[in-house]
């Protein structure tokens, strides 16, 4: 009897000081450039699903629901809902190839509670179809970002090309 009891009580011991870590980290306050630096890796994401037409990262990095909404640098490019945004990608990565992104003047905006942000960033998109050399200079890509169950989804981006 003595010994179920010293097991049951290093149990609850054990089971007690899990419980207590979780609620420590459960009641930290959000840490502000760890949100940042988390969003700057979801746009590298961005960029090397691009780069490599890996339609995967795409289903990692964005909400898979309806409220997502992308305007693209086409004037009638309007895609709502998820599906939309995935069947684009899809098409673009059977067409594109050799594709290189660059990004600069890139700036992140998280909100107080660190649940939602903006950003914006100017790339250099270049790729290829049907072997003929393609190029934007100074694509500005802009959108909003929600963190979802821990990790961090677009929910709505912006392209456009300056006029030149």
């Amino acid at each position: 009897m003595k010994r179920f009891m010293t097991y049951f009580l290093f149990l609850m011991l054990v089971f007690t000081a899990c419980t207590n870590v979780d609620k420590e980290t459960e009641n930290k306050p959000p840490d502000p450039a760890a949100e940042k630096a988390a969003i700057k890796l979801l746009l590298e994401k961005y960029i090397i699903a691009n780069e490599t037409g890996n339609i995967s990262i795409i289903e990692d990095i964005w909400a898979n629901d309806s409220s997502v909404y992308t305007i693209g640098t086409d004037r009638n490019e309007e895609l709502r809902g998820y599906e939309a945004v995935k069947e684009k990608f899809v098409n673009q990565f059977n067409i594109f190839e050799n594709t290189y992104i660059s990004s600069r003047d890139q700036v992140i905006y998280i909100s107080p509670g660190c649940n939602a942000a903006w950003f914006s960033e100017v790339l250099q998109y270049n790729f290829t179809i049907e072997d003929t050399p393609r190029e934007y200079s100074d694509l500005r890509f802009t959108g909003f970002a929600e963190k979802r169950d821990g990790k961090w989804k677009l929910v709505h981006t912006h392209l456009s090309a300056p006029l030149r």
